[in-house]
């Protein structure tokens, strides 16, 4: 609630405050708190009894939201309640965070886990709560692809202002792709796999980024396809997506590399499908096409 002040205002207004709404002491609290000083135990008291209960009900009366909601035409009746008080609940433990909170428990019926993200200096170690999943991410995590995916269906306690997203790397989709395609020989759950890479694909061919609802539901489709679907949206994505000449370069030394590993791990079946699927992006690309035939699904643009 603090983050709808600033101290700007409390100087400009700070005699009209005093006389109409807050005591002199009261006004003196909230300028140290603000201010991001440390309250004595009696400050806090009055603080949170006295100060942000009068400041709620006044944002009330002026219909001015403390929380911040996106795609709430998605979110299903009753979860927004619960996800605010959880919001309340984090914001008591983690004071002066960022926080949000987005996923399928917003947008589903059935869900797993309760999502929120947390925005800190320091690392710090995600923990479960019940059915709460609480992870720590740094605000540089602000203006990646994932947050911008996330902010679309949440609640959240502060504002952003898009920045634009960082660059998707070919390196990091080439290794997107292959960490998906060996989790998938493997037999390992690649739910979180499929995710990243359905959301790095369609923004690096169509610069779309995808809302939670409409991953889920794509990654619902796609989950228990085949390897080659996946190296289809690979090249569909990287042909369009990068330089000509860089992802040549790029992709023969990949092959080369994998070639030779061939020889060492002729058991490993991941190595001939990257090298398949490399080999036909090079093809591709030094023919002009733009693309080989599409997965069978359609992806809207959020509204």
């Amino acid at each position: 609630m603090e983050k709808l002040l600033n101290l700007k205002i409390i100087e400009e207004n700070h005699l009209l405050l005093e006389k109409r709404l807050f005591t002199r002491m009261q006004l003196a609290i909230l300028q140290k708190k603000l201010q991001k000083k440390a309250l004595t135990s009696n400050e806090k008291t009055y603080y949170y009894k006295f100060i942000k209960p009068r400041i709620r009900a006044m944002m009330a009366f002026f219909d001015i939201q403390e929380r911040k909601i996106q795609g709430k035409e998605y979110i299903i009746a009753g979860r927004l309640e619960e996800a605010a008080r959880i919001l309340d609940q984090l914001e008591r433990e983690h004071r002066g965070m960022k926080i949000i909170l987005s996923g399928s428990f917003l947008f589903n019926e059935k869900y797993h886990d309760i999502d929120a993200f947390l925005f800190t200096k320091h690392e710090k170690e995600e923990y479960l709560k019940g059915s709460l999943h609480v992870s720590f991410l740094p605000d540089s995590a602000l203006s990646t692809l994932f947050f911008s995916s996330i902010e679309q269906i949440s609640i959240k306690n502060f504002n952003h202002e898009a920045t634009g997203i960082s660059e998707i790397r070919l390196s990091d989709l080439l290794q997107t792709y292959e960490l998906l395609i060996s989790a998938v020989i493997d037999k390992e759950d690649y739910e979180k796999n499929l995710r990243d890479f359905i959301l790095k694909t369609e923004y690096v061919s169509n610069k779309v980024v995808l809302n939670p609802k409409q991953l889920f539901d794509l990654k619902e489709k796609l989950y228990r396809k085949n390897c080659a679907i996946f190296s289809n949206m690979l090249i569909n994505a990287l042909i369009p997506g990068y330089p000509t000449d860089d992802l040549i370069k790029k992709l023969a030394a990949q092959i080369e590399s994998y070639q030779k590993l061939k020889g060492e791990y002729q058991a490993a079946c991941n190595l001939p499908i990257y090298i398949d699927t490399y080999s036909k992006v090079i093809l591709l690309a030094t023919s002009g096409s733009q693309s080989i035939d599409k997965p069978n699904f359609r992806v809207r643009s959020p509204v």
